[in-house]
């Protein structure tokens, strides 16, 4: 072959290699594997290392005739072998963790929000002690080596999820939080609950704060891109069109949210900068500035992977290109005003059809964390307010037609409310329970009915807020009875 035909190739074999270490790098934690690339492409040591000496000449005096004063002839001496060059490809193989490399491998990229405007009582974005340091980013990295493939699955910041080790009704992004963080255990909190979610093992993660995001970004030497939305964050404001991003413009459009678009919208985003950014340093054959983005973010990395799985996955990006990169995005909706709070609830069956997928496994997501359940729930809780409400007002009133009426329609409303949603019912009576009856709409139509037996009930006997209790009434109906002194 060539020798301009093998530089080729070994330029095409480095390009390859790099393709992984791009999508570890931005995807704000497998940017490890850089530490990697900078001991076996820049070995500060080299720099001392003295040349091998000359073999010195012999100082044995010749057995010399006196009358033939000619000295002998001396033996040219040899030229040291120069030590073989290394093939950085193959020192890669050497220093792979083999078994490794056996199995599917998942890794959980979180991008938490520790960050000095976090921690300004003065900034907009100020976090108390309870609700900082929450994951903002998570991501789950599956490298399938079998397959030669990667699949980034991004979970939105606020879905619906038990939480690891913790009691209540909370979002994923606080299992980092309840575990202490980055300084405590907020990284096996993170990948416990995302496995409970998920059905699927996840024993590694790498994470980095908005800090070390925004340093990524910046030792890269920005990036270009089509702004697609106008992003107003902390008194910065990012406008639309094509432009050359800093790191900190990159981290604005990456977490602006608010009056933009909902939490899918903004994973949306972070995947399509990611990618372009990966495409970029394709292009461009940034290898050279590997060792200034590690020195740039080493301090803000925290990763469980070891050198010797680093160098795995790098071997495996060998062979990598950026199409067999899959991005998903967990399929679920908003539920507003339930639980106390607005959740992003998952529908079970697009996210057991998503692993099946992907890992050829069949999983049993929790059912009460299914967008079915949760929207029934709300609605029997509804139904449940307004039927305490009648039961109160039915005590006020006594006896009657109108009364009998509204007995009717209570008993209507907690028939279906309680067959609908039974109170403490267990996982495997809830996977029981038939589409009709989680339909919310039908615990809707009893509710509206009770609504107006509720009202026709206070109009025929003049109730008024001041003869009532507002606490025992739902607040929109108690708003729209008669004051007292109305005419």
């Amino acid at each position: 072959m060539e020798p301009r035909q093998k530089d080729k190739n070994k330029k095409r074999a480095r390009r390859k290699t790099f393709k992984l270490f791009a999508l570890i790098l931005l995807c704000a934690a497998l940017v490890v594997g850089v530490n990697y690339a900078y001991v076996l492409f820049q070995n500060p040591m080299r720099a001392f290392e003295k040349p091998p000496a000359k073999t010195p000449l012999s100082r044995e005096t010749p057995n010399i005739k006196p009358k033939k004063p000619l000295l002998p002839k001396l033996a040219p001496t040899p030229e040291p072998t120069p030590e073989p060059t290394p093939d950085p490809d193959e020192e890669l193989r050497l220093q792979a963790d083999a078994d490794f490399m056996k199995n599917k491998v998942n890794i959980l990229l979180l991008g938490y929000d520790q960050s000095p405007e976090r921690e300004d009582k003065k900034s907009p974005l100020y976090r108390d002690k309870r609700n900082n340091y929450r994951s903002d980013v998570l991501m789950l990295l599956c490298v399938d080596f079998e397959k030669n493939a990667a699949h980034m699955i991004s979970i939105p910041r606020d879905t619906y999820a038990p939480i690891y080790n913790k009691k209540g009704r909370w979002k994923i992004n606080s299992a980092f939080a309840h575990g202490g963080s980055a300084k405590g255990e907020g990284f096996l909190y993170a990948m416990k609950t995302v496995s409970n979610l998920l059905g699927v093992p996840v024993e590694y993660y790498a994470g980095v704060d908005m800090s070390g995001l925004k340093a990524i970004v910046d030792a890269m030497g920005g990036v270009d891109y089509e702004v697609d939305v106008r992003i107003k964050l902390n008194g910065r404001v990012l406008e639309k069109g094509f432009q050359h991003l800093n790191g900190q413009e990159a981290l604005d459009y990456m977490r602006g949210r608010k009056g933009i678009s909902t939490d899918v919208g903004r994973v949306d985003r972070q995947q399509r900068l990611l990618f372009a950014i990966f495409s970029q340093l394709k292009q461009k054959n940034q290898l050279v500035n590997l060792p200034k983005i590690y020195l740039s973010v080493a301090d803000k990395l925290k990763t469980n992977l070891t050198l010797e799985q680093i160098a795995a996955l790098a071997v495996f990006g060998m062979g990598l290109e950026l199409e067999d990169i899959s991005r998903h995005t967990l399929s679920g909706e908003y539920i507003s005003d339930v639980y106390n709070a607005s959740f992003y609830v998952l529908h079970n069956s697009k996210l057991k059809a998503l692993i099946k997928k992907i890992y050829g496994i069949t999983i049993k997501p929790n059912p009460r964390y299914d967008a079915s359940y949760v929207r029934a729930d709300k609605a029997a809780a509804e139904a449940l307010s307004y039927a305490e409400g009648a039961e109160h007002l039915i005590d006020i009133a006594v006896e009657g037609e109108d009364v009998r009426e509204l007995r009717a329609a209570l008993e209507s409303v907690l028939e279906v409310a309680q067959r609908s949603i039974p109170v403490d019912a267990s996982e495997q009576t809830i996977e029981k329970l038939t589409a009709s009856q989680l339909d919310r709409h039908s615990i809707l139509r009893a509710k509206l009915k009770l609504a107006e037996a509720m009202y026709r009930l206070c109009l025929s006997r003049g109730i008024t807020k001041q003869a009532v209790k507002k606490s025992l009434l739902p607040p929109s109906f108690y708003k729209a009875l008669p004051d007292s002194n109305a005419p």
